[in-house]
């Protein structure tokens, strides 16, 4: 029985795993589970995603795996029906993502699902539409008070208020700027044009060799004399001399790394990892959540366990993380249930089965808990035989925020979630790995 079984959407609406109903006083008459899991089967989907919901008499049965919760009177017959509903749900849950068109996300969800959603794809709504989407689902939804966090709640506070027109400030005002050295002349707060995006930054700096640095200042809203929200700008024109806590940033280039490449190891382990990974694993080897992406997760997942001064066993959990994270996905939309199919296939094909059992289970929780926000992983740790529950949220953050850096090839990297000291100091790393500035 999959992970997923167990979620607190589950529990919430008190459903019964198809597989369990067998053994439940709520099986209904003339429940023939062999039949329709063979039924399940044929159609191309997995028994595991289909529950019993003893609170509804009309449409007893339903469909829950990611963003899709369907309800059905009965299954008998009605698979292939059943399959192409789903199909088209997905296709148009997942354009809605990448077009961010999030109103029409959030009307193509299930009312039931759509707090713990909206919270997995909060990050990538634009600024000025959050505030609005929050409250909309806080007014409206009947759930939304006991799925949403008073952390989550507090961070979409944060932009009520905020426009195309003006940048996010934090609670006094201040807005986080950044700029890269212009060649031939020292930044000084004189500088008026910035930007609040760090990667834009940064992808100005990688025109110039050598990489200038990249400073990072305040500004408070009163001193912002313009702003352009449009997402490869992100620019913002300050007064001169208003510029506070200026500094550089401390970024490792990797153009200046090759001798700690060389004298930690971390090349020569690279190249044998890479060597594990197999491009038939991935729907589509030349997609974005294949080969390349698994390789620079890798290569990622060892720069931080050196910096991290992590043991051996340690660093190979995130190798191995890294190797089979995405093997499980079917497409390159939004899948937040992806985890989990990756660690069955991991299994089900015996591609890895690892000798202690503790390094087999945090293993388990790394793939299967990576494409989720981590308040939602966090309430599975007691669902995992873990005997160091801090080693294993360590990895975690680690292997989240090596995943997560990657997040420059589809322009979505967001450092304020990122965990680890280490992962703040890759930025500019991640940017040159991605436009193959550093080639491994």
């Amino acid at each position: 029985m999959k992970e997923k079984a167990y979620d607190n959407f589950i529990e919430r609406n008190s459903l019964i795993p198809l597989g369990e109903l067998e053994d439940s006083p709520f099986k209904p008459d003339g429940f023939a589970p062999v039949h329709l899991q063979n039924q399940i089967f044929g159609a191309g989907l997995n028994p595991d995603d289909f529950y019993f919901n003893p609170t509804d008499t009309q449409s007893p049965y339903c469909y829950y795996r990611g963003t899709v919760l369907l309800d059905f009177s009965a299954i008998d017959n009605k698979t292939d029906e059943i399959k192409a509903l789903i199909s088209r749900i997905e296709k148009d849950i997942t354009e809605s993502v990448a077009k961010r068109d999030f109103d029409r996300f959030m009307s193509l969800v299930d009312s039931r699902l759509a707090p713990d959603l909206f919270m997995e794809v909060f990050n990538f709504i634009p600024d000025q539409e959050k505030y609005r989407l929050f409250e909309r689902v806080w007014r409206y939804n009947e759930n939304s008070q006991e799925v949403f966090t008073e952390e989550f709640i507090r961070k979409a506070t944060k932009y009520k208020g905020v426009t195309s027109a003006q940048p996010v400030a934090d609670e006094e005002g201040y807005v986080q700027i950044y700029r890269c050295q212009d060649s031939g002349g020292a930044l000084t707060e004189e500088a008026s044009d910035w930007t609040t995006d760090v990667n834009i930054a940064i992808l100005h700096a990688l025109v110039f060799d050598p990489v200038p640095d990249i400073y990072r200042g305040k500004i408070h809203l009163d001193h912002v004399i313009s702003y352009d929200n449009n997402r490869s700008k992100k620019e913002v024109a300050v007064k001169s001399l208003k510029v506070e806590q200026l500094e550089v940033m401390a970024l490792i280039n990797l153009k200046n790394f090759d001798s700690e490449f060389t004298s930690s190891g971390i090349l020569q382990q690279y190249e044998s990892y890479s060597k594990q990974i197999n491009n038939e694993w991935f729907h589509n080897p030349q997609g974005i959540h294949s080969l390349g992406h698994t390789k620079r997760v890798l290569l990622l997942s060892l720069i931080i366990s050196y910096l991290e001064k992590y043991s051996e066993e340690d660093r190979t959990l995130l190798c191995l993380a890294a190797i089979y994270h995405d093997i499980g996905r079917k497409n390159d939309g939004y899948d937040p249930d992806h985890g989990i199919a990756s660690y069955d296939k991991l299994i089900n094909e015996k591609l890895l089965n690892l000798a202690n059992h503790q390094d087999q289970e945090i293993l388990r929780f790394l793939v299967q808990n990576h494409a989720i926000p981590d308040q939602s992983a966090y309430k599975k740790l007691n669902r995992y035989n873990l005997n160091d529950v801090d080693r294993t949220l360590r990895l975690y953050d680690a292997f989240k925020d090596a995943d997560g850096l990657d997040r420059v090839r589809i322009r979505d990297l967001n450092p304020e979630y990122l965990r680890t000291k280490s992962a703040h100091r890759l930025l500019l790393a991640t940017h040159q790995l991605y436009n193959q500035q550093v080639i491994y």
